[in-house]
């Protein structure tokens, strides 16, 4: 083999392996004497450089070409140094990105000035991105970590590290945080990061915080959609797009995600101009970051509830407590200073004023009686709520499916809410199907459903109001469900209110305003519907003209040749007598003073009670 036919081979090597070979000259822009053919795996044609005096510099990352300046100053000024590798980014033709690790040798005349540059790039993308990942991993679970440990502090002070951390670690330049409406139609924009606030440049005063749903464009689509969007080149045409006001960030690549609570969209976080391509990865660490967020959230105004309510109780056993030793004194006073000769007028007297004062005192302790079973049912079900996330969040929640035969069912929710109906003299009409389909489902979380909606409309309705209990079965876009519709006689539902019945906790109001409902776990409605949800049901409520509905639907259990499995109707009053027995035998039954009893237009549990 010739000389000729040696250097052919090594050029065929070189120019066919991934490290490319340059010659720069030492002059401002590095300007390219020569480099290899193989740099157009960069999508650059080595012709390029040569015949238009190209400089290298013009393809190094503008973020990076002052560090790379400074290492060339450093190292050249060193007699001492024949060499350096330094690590940066470049632009490829293609206008992506890569990481490029440079080995250099310093060449210099006699006198010891640089002449030039020789070496090698290599591509170390791959390596770089490795090695970020890994670090953007551990950097992520310590947010984690961090995040859980500042259940102490401020809500303000959270959400503020939370959409802070979000930019960073998903290496966007701006970000925002917002707060849908429980009905959804409303975007209620929270917070912007820091980088957004500077390069914004709307008036704070003049900066819009709430957003009709249908209005917006992108933004909305996190809660029309519910699920993460993510635009590379927020440029190109989008039909969703509706442009943003004047003096707005100019957004070059986009991201958002909505985190769900029970079917409800309840944080959207949205980043952007993230200077690589926004991916799955990146959806993923900020949705376990927003759900991190929204758990820690809901712990804390659920512990704060917790306390308020319990405070609440107490202050009302102390006011049944001080009004019962009132009593007495009251009694001891009137004998120490009414003077009447006649011993017995004393005792009449005393004895009248006693009656008068007993009745007074009954209706007044009967009303701090039922507003402290009131505090104390909200009590129970803000437990049961912090329990049911709390076992939901450790992988502890379990539902055991199987067959729930839904009259049986009812006889224990009769039997759960026996007290509270006799105790108010309410009337609980039922009408059920003779033969009903039996569901598939978890029997102990559905009666703790029908029970804690029993409850409520027991407390809704006045004593010797009417609750009625009406099944029916129904088909809906060919799918066979069992309606249950439970209404009671007392006060209507306000329209407004509605949206707040079935969530854990309203966050952010419309006037930006940390929000105070808590309807949902104080009633119990956001377990029950988290456990309709678990069985591919549904549950809503409706207001009436006078009192309110609330209806859950179930798909009914079929057998294997797609038939209905149907119950027979065991129940009726047969049933109602059992409950009742129940009851009787256990001594639960209510006892009431005769001077104090309620007069209602029904009759006793078995044969008016329940129908």
């Amino acid at each position: 083999m010739t000389d000729s036919d040696m250097e052919n081979e090594l050029e065929f090597i070189l120019n066919s392996s991934p490290v490319i070979v340059f010659r720069f000259r030492a002059a401002p822009g590095l300007p390219v004497e020569y480099i290899s053919k193989n740099v157009i795996q960069l999508g650059y044609p080595a012709e390029e450089f040569s015949d238009y005096h190209y400089n290298y510099e013009n393809i190094i990352y503008l973020d990076d070409l002052n560090n790379v300046r400074q290492s060339f100053e450093k190292y050249s000024s060193s007699q001492d140094l024949f060499g350096f590798t330094i690590t940066y980014r470049i632009y490829t033709k293609f206008g992506s990105i890569r990481w490029v690790e440079q080995r250099t040798i310093i060449g210099r005349d006699k006198a010891g000035n640089v002449t030039h540059y020789q070496g090698l790039v290599f591509d170390v993308t791959e390596q770089k991105k490795a090695e970020e990942d890994t670090a953007l991993s551990i950097a992520r679970q310590e947010v984690l970590l961090t995040l859980k440990k500042m259940s102490a502090s401020p809500l303000q002070e959270i959400v503020d590290f939370v959409r802070e951390e979000a930019v960073r670690l998903s290496k966007s330049k701006v970000g925002y945080l917002a707060f849908p409406t429980p009905d959804e139609r409303t975007l209620i924009m929270h917070s912007w990061s820091k980088t957004s606030v500077r390069e914004c440049s709307i008036d704070e005063n003049n900066r819009p915080y709430v957003y009709p749903l249908h209005g917006t464009g992108l933004w909305g689509e996190a809660v029309r959609q519910r699920k993460p969007l993510i635009l590379n080149d927020y440029t190109m045409s989008n039909p969703l797009k509706k442009g943003y006001p004047k003096g707005h960030v100019t957004l070059h690549r986009y991201m958002h995600v909505p985190v769900l609570d029970g079917g409800r969209v309840v944080i959207v976080v949205g980043v952007g101009n993230k200077d690589t391509d926004y991916n799955d990865s990146d959806v993923l660490h900020l949705t376990l970051l927003m759900q991190g967020l929204w758990e820690l959230i809901q712990k804390k105004r659920l512990e704060e509830a917790l306390q308020k309510r319990s405070k609440e109780l107490s202050d009302h056993y102390a006011k049944l407590r001080t009004m019962s030793m009132m009593s007495k004194e009251f009694l001891d006073d009137v004998q120490k200073s009414v003077e009447i000769a006649d011993r017995h007028n004393v005792y009449k007297y005393k004895n009248i004023l006693a009656e008068e004062f007993i009745l007074l005192s009954y209706e007044q302790q009967q009303s701090v009686i039922e507003q402290g079973l009131i505090l104390a049912n909200r009590v129970k079900h803000l437990v049961d709520s912090i329990l049911y996330l709390s076992m939901e969040r450790s992988g502890m929640l379990h539902y055991r499916f199987e067959r729930v035969d839904l009259k049986s069912l009812f006889e224990q929710v009769g039997l759960n809410t026996i007290l509270l109906i006799e105790d108010k003299e309410i009337r609980l009409r039922r009408k059920i199907p003779e033969k009903m389909p039996a569901v598939l489902g978890d029997s102990e979380r559905l009666l703790v459903v029908f029970t804690t909606l029993i409850e409520n409309a027991c407390i809704n309705t006045p004593p010797c109001g009417e609750i009625s209990l009406d099944v029916s079965l129904l088909n809906e876009s060919g799918e066979d469900l069992i309606e249950i519709r439970i209404t009671d006689s007392g006060k209507s539902l306000d329209e407004l209110e509605i949206p707040y019945l079935f969530q854990s906790i309203t966050f952010i109001d419309s006037n930006r305003s940390y929000s105070n409902h808590m309807e949902g776990v104080e009633s119990g409605l956001y377990v029950a519907k988290n456990i309709i949800l678990a069985h591919k049901g549904e549950i809503w409520a409706e207001s009436l003209d006078s009192g309110t509905s609330f209806i859950v639907h179930l798909p009914v259990l079929k057998d294997d040749d797609g038939n209905c499995e149907l119950n027979e109707d065991e129940t009726g009053k047969a049933g109602s007598e059992r409950i009742m027995n129940e009851v009787r035998r256990s001594g639960m039954g209510l006892q009431k003073n005769k001077k104090t009893q309620k007069h209602c237009p029904v009759t006793d549990f078995k044969s008016g009670g329940i129908e």
